[in-house]
């Protein structure tokens, strides 16, 4: 196992039995790291992977803090403040199905969301995310190949931001993204087993490396039958 998921353990199982209390201000990345024994750059992502989880969140030029109200939104809810997707917890099956992998030249649009070339090659990626093989959301993704090397289908049934992080070695900092409300397609009435036409929540988001260089255009779409979905304003 990485250093930096044994250190995202570690931390939220003192959150969890409360030695890090809601609300509280966690040590600075360079106190962690000397706590255990690894670098700065470790620590930050072991914290992306717990901020993607709920757990914790960031206030610019102040640091990193425990959320509220963790026991209560941390099960069985669509955190779509995430950059991550559809989110992965701890003993959760989230599985894929695949429903167009190709490679295409970008769209101008595309092009200039991700600051690349019309010539620079993308994939275009819709696969539907199920979590204990129900749909819980249905994700498209363009991703530059200059950026994003040698994705394949076995990538693509699980997680390709793991694969972003633990094999390309990239840091996953931040997104931008845009919430609509929409309307279920036949994709979405067939996943979803909801009425086309019925409510969905659609967020479009570009990603970002922590050099700023976007790697990621994407579109995902939720039912109205999910349950909760938090999002959290800091």
């Amino acid at each position: 196992m990485p250093k930096y998921k044994e250190i995202a353990i570690a931390l939220k199982k003192k959150i969890v039995e409360g030695d890090f209390k809601e609300s509280e201000l966690l040590p600075d990345q360079e106190t962690l790291a000397k706590s255990y024994n690894t670098s700065r750059v470790t620590v930050r992502k072991a914290i992306q992977l717990l901020i993607d989880e709920g757990l914790l969140y960031t206030r610019r030029g102040s640091g990193t803090y425990v959320r509220n109200n963790i026991k209560k939104n941390n099960k069985n809810v669509t955190q779509i403040n995430s950059v991550f997707g559809t989110s992965v917890q701890e003993g959760v099956a989230v599985t894929s199905k695949i429903i167009r992998f190709d490679v295409r030249f970008p769209t101008p649009y595309e092009s200039e969301e991700l600051k690349i070339k019309t010539t620079d090659p993308v994939y275009d990626i819709k696969r539907v995310r199920y979590v204990n093989n129900e749909a819980r959301s249905i994700e498209t993704s363009i991703m530059p190949l200059k950026y994003i090397k040698d994705l394949d289908e076995k990538i693509l049934m699980g997680s390709i931001y793991n694969y972003i992080r633990d094999e390309l070695g990239y840091i996953i900092s931040a997104a931008q993204r845009v919430i609509i409300a929409s309307k279920a397609n036949d994709l979405d009435s067939k996943e979803f087993n909801i009425e086309v036409g019925d409510p969905i929540l659609e967020t479009n988001q570009v990603v970002f490396f922590d050099d700023g260089t976007p790697f990621d255009l994407s579109e995902t779409r939720y039912p109205y039958t999910s349950g909760k979905i938090v999002a959290d304003i800091n």
